[in-house]
């Protein structure tokens, strides 16, 4: 590994350990000062907030990214890439907002929480602001990696100073939110003081055309919504707020995983990309050695979870509310398994074998099919049934990523 990959994955790496740890310090707190019932009305308004934040982000964040490794000695490109991805950014989040108040005023149960809602919008400003796509291009981790570790750090210290009670559910969210957002403001002050980039504004075509890349990248985001946060926002709607919360409990941690272990991709995306410009077999061996980690870390990671899940939860929830979460975490502890090396086939072979139109297909297809068994799965079998779901579908789109990479001859190098 070269000094400038192992830097950034060192880095990145240590981002998410921060992401990983500081949520998992905050989680068995939140969960018995708020209680189950609380602490799943913070999980819904996060999770339906998340469909606009996915509609701002729009894909912008690979297309954008691959952009950048292209140009990143060049200033004026440079700019060029940052304004109109921005820019476009700024046109979906105001879309969204429409969007995002139309819901408020339409539907009664949304209307009931509307404070809740509206403080953890906060994350659709904070992801127009927020440009790691462009530090990752840059393969500068190391701004990423304070830029959003010192927020979280003061996010953590705050919580457990101000939120003492079941009521304080609204300041536990605001003060995470308004953490998030302040990582997206040091981030642009950095870029402006460091004279990056230079002001340029994009035409129509400009904003088009990101808009046409990006496409691909945004239905496969909206696609995997459906399986994912969808299955959360469905459970509020027909179930109530405890069960929200005990599914949440289990699913932070397994979404936390998921989560620590995407630093992979993450860094070795750019890399990857470079190689497949010079040898498309360079690409696929290293690759090959990307899946390969991934895969024992997860797989190992699960059978952990299996066995230690009454431990685990003992440890992180300690109350009797949550002893539902056992089964929940052991029905989902392969999930980071199939996810992780989802992410490692579909970013890193179909995205730069030029296969992302397949990717739409695939996460559509493992989106209805999601759909179609969750809700039923919700009204006979509640959060286990949601849990189960979620697996199947990862190992649906496991099946049907390794089909697509076979018809194409694309053999990984193990």
């Amino acid at each position: 590994m070269d000094p400038i990959l192992r830097k950034n994955f060192s880095y990145l790496f240590l981002l998410q350990n921060i992401n990983y740890i500081i949520p998992l310090l905050l989680l068995p707190y939140l969960t018995r000062v708020l209680g189950a019932d609380n602490f799943g009305k913070i999980a819904f308004a996060q999770a339906f907030v998340a469909y606009f934040s996915m509609l701002t982000d729009f894909g912008f964040g690979t297309s954008a990214m691959q952009e950048i490794v292209k140009v990143r000695k060049d200033k004026e490109a440079l700019s060029r890439v940052y304004w109109t991805t921005t820019f476009a950014k700024l046109l979906f989040a105001s879309a969204s907002l429409v969007l995002f108040l139309l819901f408020l005023l339409g539907i009664p149960k949304l209307g009931q929480m509307y404070m809740l809602l509206l403080i953890a919008f906060v994350a659709v400003p904070s992801s127009v602001l927020f440009p790691i796509w462009f530090f990752q291009g840059l393969e500068k981790m190391s701004y990423v990696t304070w830029l959003s570790s010192i927020p979280k750090i003061l996010v953590l210290i705050f919580t457990f100073l101000l939120v003492r009670e079941k009521s304080d559910f609204t300041l536990a969210l605001l003060i995470q939110v308004v953490g998030t957002f302040l990582s997206s403001i040091l981030a642009v002050l950095l870029i402006f003081k460091q004279k990056a980039i230079i002001f340029y504004l994009p035409s129509r075509e400009d904003i088009k055309s990101d808009i046409t890349e990006s496409w691909h990248f945004f239905a496969s985001g909206f696609a995997t919504n459906i399986y994912t946060t969808t299955n959360t926002v469905l459970l509020g709607f027909f179930s109530t707020d405890a069960v929200v919360g005990i599914f949440s409990a289990s699913e932070k941690i397994i979404r936390a995983i998921i989560a620590l272990f995407y630093s992979v991709y993450q860094v070795t995306f750019p890399r990857i990309n470079a190689y497949y410009h010079e040898s498309k077999g360079q690409a696929l061996v290293f690759a090959g050695k990307v899946l390969k980690v991934t895969a024992i870390s997860t797989f190992l990671t699960g059978i952990f979870l299996l066995a230690a899940a009454p431990l685990v939860v003992k440890i992180m929830f300690g109350v009797p509310q949550y002893n539902e979460t056992i089964v929940i975490m052991r029905l989902s502890s392969f999930l980071p398994f199939f996810a992780n090396c989802n992410a490692v086939l579909a970013v890193n072979l179909l995205f730069t074998f030029g296969l992302k139109r397949y990717l739409t297909r695939i996460v559509g297809a493992a989106g209805i099919f999601s759909i179609l068994l969750v809700v039923p799965a919700i009204l006979f079998f509640q959060a286990r049934g949601v849990a189960v779901v979620a697996t199947l579908t990862e190992v649906l789109i496991s099946v049907l990523l390794l089909y697509v990479l076979k018809k194409h001859r694309i053999k990984i190098m193990l």
